[in-house]
């Protein structure tokens, strides 16, 4: 995953929180995923 489609999803999942189409737990717990697996690469 490149520097710029991890920022693409991150922006992603802070427009869902902020529409409240996601509550914090799930945004937290994707926002670990995305970074985690951005990590690994």
């Amino acid at each position: 995953m490149t520097r710029e489609e991890l920022k693409e999803q991150v922006d992603e999942l802070m427009r869902q929180y902020e529409a409240e189409e996601i509550d914090g737990a799930t945004y937290a717990e994707r926002m670990m995923e995305l970074t985690a697996s951005a990590h690994q690469e």
